[in-house]
């Protein structure tokens, strides 16, 4: 091993981590209190129980509109023998909400009266305390109304000023800090250039940390220096309760993090059994503890919700969070590795009958997948995977009812459906598409799992020169579905702006000067080229580049547009999105492929209903290099 390579030290289980640090962390002292206007505490966590300071309501009130009355007086009403009351006096007007007169008991709805000029007709007696707030209905003097460790909700700031308490004892709100680390990192705001990112990590982190109500402290990117950094942690330790470390804890040369918490303090963990998050760094610096959180957004967050978090419910005096969890079913294969607790975040496709999980990205860096995700599915690391059919649990990370309003699409990247996206979103606003780029064959195969309920393809057959069909014929003969076109899209090849390298045809993609970039095996786009370099005779071999992989459109323009590729195969879409010039070579026909059982299904009515919308079409002709005029049509069913 080079010597400035390092090891992680510690390694342990995920549990037994967890352990340590809030064995450790509870001889801290408790947090200060502080008394903060009532109005303003809401996400706060109270101090000390809180008692009423006054009776709710403070006076006996009438809970109708009606007539103010003395019960006694109305015993013996009925409809044979209306009772008459003189008004003023024996009987009062009274609206709902008003004191309820010294002399007076009940009150008798207006509607249930019959009203003259000063005396009323009642037909049915009244009781004492009838259609009457009494004197502390809501809450009585003395009352308690939270008590201490309890998370104020906006019910508990109407009860608590109700009884006229206008301050509260709450805790004082933890102070996190929030190092990012590295060079290459730049704040928020800064154009980043060559070989720098815009550390988006921090900032996600102090969201997180407002809602679960501390006090962030987001500090600027500290180079990975190990002077600089040992300064900025050692002063984040003497100011805050908690320091966070974003990077740095890993095994590499220039990860520091671990090295420098046991010169300050005490290194508890280093290394935990767990993907994403194994480069986890725990420990203690004087009396606040410190995570060395790993560079990867995902690998971040997962150390994140699993460490810091309970860190903080138990500083807080809170109960540690659980999240909600459903059940689900796989129908693929899962393989993991033994030894480690894995957590994939996935999709759920819900059609109110099965709930099946669509697993996401398994990459650590890959913070879509976390934006998309509806859950967390955790295999535990005594288990080589998962076997296809397995029902699992999985920990929700939106609101149960956003499945139940989700539409999975899996298969070929296209611009035309996050038009639909939008459209939908417009038109039917708790719908919500959710849409995979896996490419064209992986969604259909998606769909013969049971994975998804529509899946995008353009995949060509060589030998009929036409779109989808015999693929579908091939591969789910069995399974009873419609195939509607989306549109008919212009593809070619992408060139930086002026074509400055010559490329006029597929032809030039085999000259040595030439770089290109490729799509995924079994996308529609990789279909194609392959169909087109087999016409002119072009090993794939000669092509440089051709192993290189992108997963959209748009991953093939940005590779161009930052002079990493001279060409990729893609839509005219696509060029003029990212200013590029585009080559036209063919169209071909994007598809919607849609299982039948679950045409019935309001969402999916929803969506067809919108591919077929004159302003749906509108928004993919403008995207350029689209047609409509089959937009919406059923083109194949089985």
């Amino acid at each position: 091993m080079h010597p400035d390579r390092r090891i992680y030290l510690k390694m342990m289980a995920p549990e037994q981590a967890r352990r340590i640090l809030l064995e450790r962390a509870s001889g801290l002292p408790e947090l200060p209190v502080e008394e903060v206007e009532t109005a303003e505490a809401v996400g706060r966590v109270t101090g000390a129980a809180i008692y009423a300071r006054a009776s709710s309501p403070s006076f006996a009130a009438a809970a109708m509109d009606g007539y103010a009355v003395r019960s006694q007086l109305t015993f013996d009403a009925s409809e044979a023998q209306p009772v008459t009351l003189e008004v003023p006096g024996q009987a009062e007007p009274i609206n709902t909400g008003n004191p309820l007169p010294p002399d007076k008991d009940a009150v008798h709805k207006i509607e249930e009266v019959h009203q003259q000029a000063d005396t009323i007709e009642m037909m049915a007696p009244a009781f004492p305390g009838q259609h009457v707030r009494l004197v502390g209905e809501e809450v009585t003097a003395g009352d308690l109304l939270v008590t201490a460790g309890e998370k104020l909700q906006p019910r508990h700031i109407g009860r608590l000023l109700a009884a006229q308490v206008w301050t509260v004892p709450v805790r004082c709100k933890p102070t996190v800090a929030i190092i990012p680390t590295g060079a290459e990192c730049l704040p928020v705001g800064q154009a980043p250039g060559k070989g720098q990112f815009v550390e988006y990590n921090g900032p996600m982190i102090a969201a997180a940390l407002s809602q679960w109500g501390c006090a962030p402290q987001l500090q600027e990117p500290v180079p990975d220096e190990e002077t600089a950094l040992a300064q900025a942690i050692s002063r984040a330790a003497a100011d805050s309760d908690i320091v966070l470390i974003i990077a740095g804890s890993s095994a590499g040369s220039r990860d520091f993090v671990p090295s420098i918490i046991a010169q300050l303090g005490e290194l508890l963990v280093h290394g935990v059994e767990m993907m994403p998050g194994k480069p986890l760094a725990l420990g203690w610096i004087d009396n606040t503890p410190i995570v060395g959180l790993p560079g990867y957004s995902v690998a971040a967050w997962m150390c994140l919700q699993g460490f810091a978090r309970p860190l903080i419910t138990r500083r807080l005096g809170l109960a540690e969070h659980e999240r909600q969890q459903v059940r689900a079913r796989l129908r693929r294969k899962l393989p993991s590795a033994a030894g480690i607790e894995e957590t994939l975040r996935v999709v759920m496709c819900d059609d109110g009958q099965h709930r099946t999980v669509v697993p996401l990205a398994r990459g650590s860096g890959s913070i879509s997948s976390l934006a998309q995700a509806h859950g967390l599915l955790t295999i535990d690391q005594t288990r080589e995977g998962l076997e296809a059919g397995t029902e699992v649990a999985v920990k929700l990370l939106v609101p149960r009812a956003r499945i139940e309003r989700s539409i999975v699409a899996i298969g070929s990247h296209d611009l035309a459906l996050a038009a639909l996206a939008e459209r939908l979103a417009e038109r039917w606003p708790p719908l919500h598409l959710v849409c995979l780029n896996t490419g064209s064959t992986e969604g259909l195969a998606a769909i013969g799992r049971g994975e998804g309920m529509a899946a995008g393809t353009h995949l060509l057959d060589p030998e009929t020169k036409q779109y989808n069909v015999s693929y579908i014929q091939r591969w789910l003969a069995d399974l009873p579905l419609v195939m509607i076109n989306l549109s008919f899209r212009e593809v070619g090849l992408l060139v930086s702006p002026g074509d400055p390298m010559g490329i006029k045809a597929p032809a030039d993609l085999a000259r040595e000067d030439v770089t290109f970039v490729n799509r995924q095996p079994g996308s529609g786009t990789r279909v194609l080229l392959d169909f087109l370099l087999k016409e002119h005779g072009i090993p794939p071999t000669a092509v440089a580049g051709y192993e290189r992989e992108a997963y959209t459109h748009t991953m093939v323009a940005e590779a161009i547009r930052q002079g990493s590729a001279d060409a990729g195969l893609g839509i005219l879409a696509a060029a003029r999105a990212f200013e590029l010039d585009f080559v036209p070579i063919t169209e071909e026909r994007y598809d919607l492929v849609i299982p039948k059982r679950f045409l019935e299904l309001a969402r999916i009515e929803a969506m067809v209903e919108t591919i077929n919308d004159a302003a749906f079409r509108d928004a993919v002709e403008k995207l350029g290099g689209y047609s409509t005029r089959q937009t919406g049509e059923i083109v194949f069913e089985q």
